[in-house]
């Protein structure tokens, strides 16, 4: 039964890899002829504005969602996340814990885990420094684990990666775009037009995704353009998809669609935190629906 679960979220994620592999090409590319740079260590200043723990927030939460493709409609769901210590989430069916998450008396993440229950396994531990993050510790069973740290200025949220990727990250509205660097050159570049994330990289625009407003509520919408790329000229065509969204079904029942398919489900309690998430499953590609229950404990 595990493994079915594992098999859903591979699918989901099997659709991200593709995406990336185009991106990793085209970085990889970048980096030898790459004018825009940086000087990190300039940058490396720890001055949070207000402003940055919006940032934290929308790079940290709902990573158990990020596993589905949907941490965008979670969010358009403005959760009450006030007096929460911990977060549990589990598979109804076999009662094992898919997700658990840890927070301080201040509303901040501490800690989360996500277990072999829905995916790969690994852990990762916040510190914070000023009400906002310093560090981010990632580990994964058999590997080393990875610390990446954060800096601050002009509401723009800095991450120097384990990995020698420079991060640049700031929020227009709630979409988060994102500037990477890898030997303080650039390689990938967003920017937010029409209420549309767009990622460049050498020059091309190779990644879009619009949003129904850049401000997110219910209902809610997401169109994705998949990278194509012509062989001969190496020109990039973005192809349109259709259009998922998020939207109210019932009191305190929304549904999911994916490329206007029904794929999920989410159940809220009367304080307008999560209760239940819903696979609804695929017949065609014999994925039985799957149900996870979240439980909480508070703070006094």
């Amino acid at each position: 039964m595990r493994q079915e679960h594992v098999v859903v979220v591979k699918v989901f994620r099997c659709n991200l890899m593709k995406k990336l592999t185009l991106l990793i090409a085209f970085f990889c590319g970048f980096v030898a002829f790459a004018q825009n740079t940086i000087v990190e260590k300039d940058l490396m200043v720890y001055q949070p504005t207000a402003n940055s723990a919006k940032i934290n927030k929308a790079y940290s939460e709902n990573m158990f969602f990020g596993l589905f493709g949907v941490k965008s409609f979670i969010k358009a769901l403005d959760l009450n996340e006030s007096k929460i210590k911990t977060i549990t989430i589990a598979n109804a069916s076999t009662k094992k814990v898919a997700y658990k998450a840890n927070y301080d008396a201040n509303d901040h993440l501490l800690d989360f885990e996500i277990t072999d229950e829905v995916g790969t396994p690994f852990k990762v531990n916040y510190t914070y420094k000023d009400g906002v993050i310093e560090t981010e510790k990632i580990e994964r069973k058999g590997s080393e684990s990875k610390v990446n740290q954060f800096f601050y200025n002009q509401d723009i949220m800095y991450v120097k990666n384990a990995n020698k990727l420079f991060d640049m990250v700031w929020l227009e509205g709630d979409v988060m775009l994102k500037k990477t660097y890898l030997d303080q050159k650039v390689g990938f570049e967003d920017r937010l037009m029409h209420d549309c994330r767009i990622t460049k990289s050498l020059g091309k625009d190779i990644n879009k995704v619009c949003f129904s407003s850049s401000t997110f509520t219910v209902p809610f919408k997401i169109k994705e353009y998949t990278p194509d790329v012509e062989p001969r000229t190496e020109k990039v065509n973005l192809i349109e998809g259709s259009w998922s969204e998020i939207k109210l079904i019932s009191q305190n029942k929304y549904a999911i669609s994916i490329k206007n398919q029904p794929q999920f489900e989410v159940v809220l309690d009367q304080n307008q935190r999560i209760k239940q998430f819903n696979f609804l499953g695929n017949k065609a590609d014999k994925q039985t629906p799957l149900q996870y229950n979240f439980t909480y404990t508070f703070y006094k």
